[in-house]
Formats: C-alpha cells, sequence, structure tokens
C-alpha cells in the first residue's frame, strides 16, 4: 500500500509486482492520464475541478500527483500507473473497448469472471 492523500485522507495506491515489473493502481491520485506526463501535465478542466471539489488537502494531493509524475519519469520501465478513472488508461490497459459493456457472468467459475455482449 501506498499513501497517496487525494480526494480523502486515508486515500492510498496498491503497488502489484508481477513478472514484467510493478503497477501501482493508484486510484483517485489523478483522474486523467495527461496529468502524469513528466513536463507538461495538464487536465481537462471539468476533471480538474471535480478534483479540487472533492479534495481534502489541496497541497497534499498535488505533491501526490508530482511524486507520481516522478516515479513515471524515473521508472517507467519498471513500474506502470494506473488510476481509477481514465477510460483510455482502462481501454488500453485491458484490451478492451468502452464501446462494449462487460457485465458479470452469472456462473461461480472464478477463472473467467467476465463475459461480453
Amino acid at each position: 500500500m501506498v499513501p497517496l492523500v487525494s480526494h480523502t485522507m486515508g486515500h492510498a495506491g496498491l503497488a502489484v509486482k508481477d513478472s514484467d515489473g510493478w503497477i501501482l493502481l493508484a486510484g483517485d491520485a489523478y483522474f486523467d492520464e495527461d496529468e502524469m506526463h513528466p513536463t507538461h501535465p495538464r487536465c481537462a478542466p471539468g476533471l480538474k475541478a471535480y478534483q479540487w471539489l472533492m479534495e481534502k488537502d489541496h497541497d497534499l494531493r498535488v505533491t501526490n500527483q508530482e511524486r507520481l509524475r516522478q516515479l513515471v519519469k524515473n521508472h517507467a520501465e519498471e513500474v506502470h500507473v494506473i488510476c481509477s478513472h481514465d477510460p483510455r488508461e482502462l481501454e488500453r490497459d485491458t484490451g478492451h473497448s468502452l464501446d462494449t459493456p462487460i457485465v458479470m457472468a452469472r456462473r461461480a467459475d472464478i477463472s473467467a469472471p467476465y463475459v461480453t455482449h
């Protein structure tokens, strides 16, 4: 678990190591993958306003985003950082188009928990 205070005081990311390196699910620490650009971070105006409205500690939220940018900049070969809200990241990382809904399967087979329609 990685402390990432943002819109809640107890917010944390989850780091998982797999055969390709580390994956850091940063949760709600950022909402738009463009916020992680190492030299020119940006965020869609609506998302930026929503983050501002929901944040509990502005300085900590901004500091944590900068920490994540530095992680991406300095360790991109070792760590893949993703958030919980950017649909582009979801599509790219899952290989699933958001144009096709995912629904929970109605069976107990845990090895294949999702089916597409």
